[in-house]
């Protein structure tokens, strides 16, 4: 048993160290772009295009995620076109009230699904749109994407040049929150301007890992 302990303590210091030093790496990248100058628009386009969510990362073997959506309207009201523009065909959303802490009427629309790459396309697209449009309505859009399995994310973060700024271990979960230039969403989290949110628990591949964008609401 003390041999095991002993293990196990090794493994998740060796995490940690692995974490911090990905973290770091991927800030000192961030550093090194800023100095190199601003990209081309041209650049910024592709970037744009190729930014990936996890099925088409290239860092997950999953086939298919399950993807949840929640749209938060602080003053009740919902736009007509927001009802209409669904992130999938079949799509359906469950309407609730809740009260604010102000003692208004806050109103919540949410939905989930299963998806495979193509349809994870389609989501992002849809996800940028709607962004755009919820922060004119004064709404907020939240959106998770689940695999069941370990994910590598200083390899994902890398990928999507996302800057790591905030960073947590509790047990077997990693928990990491950035910016990535290209989501349009974000939040304040403490001191911290972050629009991404991933969170992975497990033991080599096995386990789960959620993408939130820009934080995660829902339970993990």
């Amino acid at each position: 048993m003390l041999v095991r302990r002993m293990k196990s303590k090794q493994n998740l210091h060796r995490i940690i160290m692995i974490s911090l030093i990905a973290c770091i790496l991927c800030i000192g990248f961030g550093i090194h772009n800023v100095y190199m100058g601003m990209p081309s628009k041209d650049t910024l386009k592709t970037s744009q295009m190729e930014v990936p969510l996890l099925l088409n990362s290239e860092v997950v073997l999953a086939e298919e995620a399950e993807v949840n959506v929640i749209l938060w309207f602080e003053d009740g009201e919902i736009p007509l076109e927001i009802w209409t523009k669904k992130p999938m065909p079949n799509w359906n959303w469950d309407y609730k009230e809740l009260k604010t802490g102000n003692g208004n009427v806050a109103v919540t629309i949410s939905g989930h699904c299963f998806i495979d790459k193509n349809e994870e396309s389609n989501l992002y697209s849809w996800y940028t749109i709607m962004a755009q449009q919820m922060a004119k309505t004064d709404g907020h859009i939240y959106l998770d994407e689940r695999v069941p399995q370990l994910v590598d994310i200083a390899s994902y973060l890398s990928k999507t040049n996302a800057l790591p700024s905030q960073w947590a271990l509790q047990g077997d979960m990693v928990s990491i929150a950035g910016y990535q230039s290209n989501f349009n969403n974000s939040v304040i989290a403490g001191q911290d301007l972050v629009n991404i949110q991933l969170l992975s628990r497990g033991k080599n591949t096995e386990g789960q890992t959620v993408l939130a964008m820009p934080v995660l609401l829902e339970e993990f």
